[in-house]
């Protein structure tokens, strides 16, 4: 089982012990980072870059982008850019590509695709077109990335979900399995349908694609301190399981 693991919302105080988990197993994380918490402390991503992870732009605010003007996603998106170029120099390290995920799954259109992804996966999986209607500013924002040279680096990924043109023809990052770590943050906690770790490691066990043999996941966990030994102890449970994260 092969997956590529990425981290939303970095960085935190919980970057070091995340970076530090991956290097020590010979693993790479592409750490998707707010572009206003790296103006707060840069440091954490350039240690992750030293240590061989990847970083990707997760907008500046975190705000979703339905929510923005395409002239302040693009401000939000190249200010987050100066700061990951930052980072690298930094490091010392060549930058190995672009890599872009949107605020909660949001293309552009209030959509937040990440809060249904559940059911997307499970239209996807019965073959079903995809209720992804976008608009004007999608496709603009699309066009803008691929201009850009932001690029999904996954390969062999044949998870249903991304025979979607808008999915797998996309610019930006998207994934196949999220671990729904962040139902267990303080203000989320009784609120969904996972309540504890255990929860989640049944999740992972009855995912009949993500536990599939015949090609890679795009795997989402969360850079967030409030959850991290529960990140750890997901991590944990799913090399146990024989997974191999591929680097990107």
């Amino acid at each position: 089982m092969k997956a590529y693991l990425t981290i939303d919302d970095s960085p935190t105080q919980q970057t070091d012990v995340l970076a530090d988990y991956l290097s020590e197993r010979g693993l790479q994380g592409q750490f998707f980072c707010r572009g206003d918490r790296l103006a707060q402390d840069l440091e954490p991503a350039v240690r992750a870059v030293e240590k061989g992870m990847v970083l990707g732009n997760h907008n500046y605010s975190h705000t979703p982008a339905g929510a923005l003007s395409y002239d302040d996603v693009i401000a939000e998106i190249e200010d987050t850019e100066k700061l990951i170029d930052a980072a690298y120099h930094k490091a010392g390290r060549l930058r190995p590509g672009k890599y872009f995920r949107f605020p909660y799954l949001d293309k552009g259109d209030g959509d937040r695709l990440e809060q249904r992804f559940g059911a997307i996966i499970e239209e996807a999986a019965a073959g079903r077109t995809l209720d992804l209607p976008g608009n004007e500013k999608v496709r603009r924002l699309q066009d803008y990335l691929k201009v850009q040279g932001f690029t999904q680096p996954y390969k062999d990924i044949t998870h249903p979900l991304f025979k979607n043109p808008a999915i797998g023809g996309g610019a930006d990052c998207m994934l196949t399995y999220t671990t729904g770590d962040w139902m267990l943050t303080a203000r989320h906690k009784g609120k969904w349908d996972y309540k504890t770790r255990e929860d989640l490691k049944a999740r992972i066990d009855d995912d009949p694609w993500l536990c599939y043999e015949g090609g890679a996941q795009i795997v989402l966990v969360h850079d967030d301190p409030e959850i991290g030994l529960d990140v750890l102890a997901l991590l944990d449970y799913m090399l146990d399981k024989g997974f191999t994260f591929l680097s990107v």
